[in-house]
This record gives C-alpha cells, structure tokens and sequence, in this order.
C-alpha cells in the first residue's frame, strides 16, 4: 500500500477527516472532474458525485470493509465513473417516461379535437336539415363538391351563373343567421 493512501485511511479511521479531505479534493477531485466534464456532466455535477464518491470510501473504510490492496485515487475514480453512469441512466429513463408522457397528451389532445369535430359535424348536419331542399342542394354542390357557379347553374337548371352564385349567397346568409340564432351552436362553430 502506498505511504501516501496508508496515512489518509488511518486519518479516516481515526477521525481526523480534515487531514484525509485536503488531501482528496487535491489530486482525485481534479481527476473525476475532468471525467465528469468530458462527458456531458458540469462542475457542479463533478462535485457532488465526488461527494458522494468520498462519503462511499469513509464508510468503507469505517466499516473496516475497504480491500487495502487498491490504491485510493483508483478506488475513488471508479466509484464516481459508476456514480456517473448511474446518473445518466436515471436522468435517461426520467427523459424517456417524460417522453411517453407527451405522447400520451398529444393522444389525448387527438381524441378531444377528433370529438369535437364530431360534435361539430353532428351539428352542422341538424342546422343544415332545417335548410330547404334548393339551399341544400346548393349549398352541396359548391361546398362539399366544389363545383363553379356555371355548373351549379347547369345541374339546377339556372339560367346563368350569376342566378346560381344569388341564390347561392342567399342560402349561405341564411345558414349564418340559422347558427347565430343558436347561441350554444355558434360558440361551438367559433371554437
């Protein structure tokens, strides 16, 4: 065992925790902060799994459960890399129930606008009934079919496209007033 490693552990066992403690957040801190920063982690990130690193040694050693064959510095880097690792595997699962979280909201928020399409929909089909069957037929052909005025006017036997594209307007004002007269209606056509 180093000379070095040999008088830090009995410091420890003896309590004398300042002499062991200056001399770990000399070379080993330095060490597992350059690890920790190269891989992804930030200095405050070093420090605590340094901490952490050095609680775990004092209680081996404490516990007399510390094998003296290794050497301190390489004792305390391997726990932090694994304290390190540790770390992101946790934070890693965190992100990823995160994620499928997300993904259950976004669901969620398609099941909602899917209903209230459906909703809206149903709605639109009870004010459209209440129409006359030319406002109707009309209002079929150059919204859901899309036809021109000229071939409205040509299937409804108009005589010209301008008569079609009046009665059109006619149909569509009086399918608005329809909705607005219907207050629950037209909160759910404005959302």
């Amino acid at each position: 065992m180093d000379p070095i490693d040999f008088k830090i552990i009995e410091s420890i066992r003896a309590g004398s925790n300042d002499k062991a403690l200056s001399y770990l957040y000399d070379k080993p801190l330095r060490k597992i902060r350059k690890h920790i920063l190269r891989n992804n982690g930030s200095t405050e990130d070093a420090n605590d799994i340094f901490q952490d690193a050095v609680l775990i040694l004092f209680y081996q050693i404490k516990k007399d459960k510390y094998n003296t064959e290794h050497n301190l510095d390489s004792f305390l880097y391997a726990v932090a890399k694994n304290l390190w690792i540790d770390k992101i595997r946790r934070e890693k699962k965190m992100f990823n129930k995160n994620l499928s979280k997300e993904q259950e909201y976004s669901d969620l928020d398609d099941q909602l606008k899917n209903l209230i399409s459906k909703e809206k929909t149903h709605a639109f089909k009870i004010v459209f009934q209440k129409l006359d069957d030319k406002c109707q037929q009309i209002l079929q052909y150059a919204i859901f079919d899309k036809l021109s005025m000229n071939d409205i006017s040509a299937k409804m036997g108009y005589t010209n496209g301008n008569v079609a594209k009046s009665t059109h307007y006619r149909c569509k004002q009086y399918l608005m007033r329809l909705i607005k007269a219907d207050g629950e209606l037209l909160n759910l056509f404005k959302n």
